[in-house]
């Protein structure tokens, strides 16, 4: 397993040779550069498993040279867009509005993932996990509930001696895809929040201190006694991070596992109304004692103008990310939940059929 902390050193070069590439590299330069280098970036959820993915790729390919940046979704969309970069790392799918303003995108699901609600109160057994509902979390990010003690966290927690300790709320700064996941599931469960703020990529934070990166997020929250954050899955498993039992659309307090996010996605994918791109959230939508309200696919976001070379070798590699690179000594190592390639493989084929120059197949989403 690769360990988060050489992926944030990996990140600092990264992020370096990132604004060299772009004060340095015209779109045309892009596009004359040799075909085998691919660069990826974008999100911060993401990032971590593309490094043990492209590290592995490369080995077995070995004229392909992957550059891997965590820059947050909200780059990552854009840049594959603009034609700065060939995918676009994401974890959030294209809205409607999104695919409005990008119409050249094409998403492509690649794993499964959630947004965990972490906490670090010190006078808290190690033993006790928390449990959480929507209207709860809201009010804490609304900056209507202050303190651990506040009668609301405790009736959803009947046994825990809660503190008397201020809430220091902390969330991303930067457009985040892990941000968006996290307000789909207060808006979906908080009227007020619905009102006020919305699901977003950067909403208006009424309250709280933001950090740009899964990583600072982290780190805020392991630094600060009384904080309450997001992140996903891989980051909780790798810093042995407490994180709260969410309240799932049958009223079942359920922990962010691999499990619980594959029943997520299994409950969608057996959907008959869910859309054939993929292109609609999973939080809150679905019934099922096991069924996590957080979880979200994980996106590449190709643009369909890219060279016809470069196309081929991102195709190929999509291909080996969704067959080989599903393997759990990959996927759930890390803190994912694998795509189950064979029963949605008709569905992946034709997105996939999409990257081919001169195709003019295309998807129709609700979403």
């Amino acid at each position: 397993m690769l360990p988060y902390n050489k992926c944030k050193s990996r990140l600092k070069i990264g992020i370096c040779l990132g604004l060299l590439f772009f004060l340095g590299w015209s779109e045309t330069g892009i596009r004359e550069s040799l075909a085998a280098d691919l660069m990826i970036s974008g999100s911060s959820t993401l990032f971590p498993l593309e490094q043990v993915w492209s590290q592995e790729y490369m080995k077995k390919h070995p004229h392909v040279h992957i550059s891997v940046l965590s820059t947050g979704s909200g780059f990552g969309i854009m840049n594959a867009a603009n034609g700065n970069i060939m995918i676009g790392a994401s974890d959030t799918y294209l809205t409607r509005d999104l695919r409005a303003r990008f119409s050249n995108l094409v998403s492509i699901p690649v794993a499964f993932e959630d947004a965990e609600v972490i906490y670090n109160i010190p006078e808290l057994n190690k033993t006790v996990r928390l449990k959480m509902d929507g209207p709860t979390l809201a009010k804490i990010y609304l900056g209507k509930i202050r303190y651990w003690d506040d009668p609301a966290i405790v009736a959803m927690n009947h046994g825990v001696t809660l503190p008397h300790r201020r809430i220091k709320v902390i969330h991303r700064a930067d457009s985040s895809g892990a941000t968006f996941v996290f307000t789909d599931y207060l808006n979906q469960t908080s009227s007020e929040w619905h009102q006020s703020i919305g699901r977003d990529m950067l909403p208006s934070w009424p309250v709280g201190s933001g950090y740009n990166g899964s990583d600072s997020l982290v780190a805020a929250v392991m630094t600060a006694p009384g904080a309450i954050g997001y992140a996903g899955l891989g980051w909780v498993h790798e810093y042995h991070l407490k994180s709260a039992a969410l309240k799932n659309r049958d009223g079942n307090f359920v922990v962010g596992s691999i499990k619980t996010i594959q029943a997520a996605g299994r409950a969608a994918l057996q959907d008959p109304t869910f859309p054939q791109d993929f292109n609609r959230s999973i939080v809150y939508h679905f019934h099922g004692k096991n069924v996590y309200p957080d979880a979200n696919f994980e996106f590449w976001m190709v643009n369909k103008n890219l060279p016809g070379e470069t196309m081929r070798d991102i195709k190929t590699l999509l291909e080996w990310v969704l067959s080989t690179g599903q393997d759990p000594v990959y996927t759930e190592k890390m803190g994912f939940a694998p795509i189950p390639f064979r029963p949605i493989q008709l569905r992946l084929t034709h997105i996939l059929n999409r990257l081919l120059p001169g195709n003019s197949y295309q998807e129709r989403s609700p979403g």
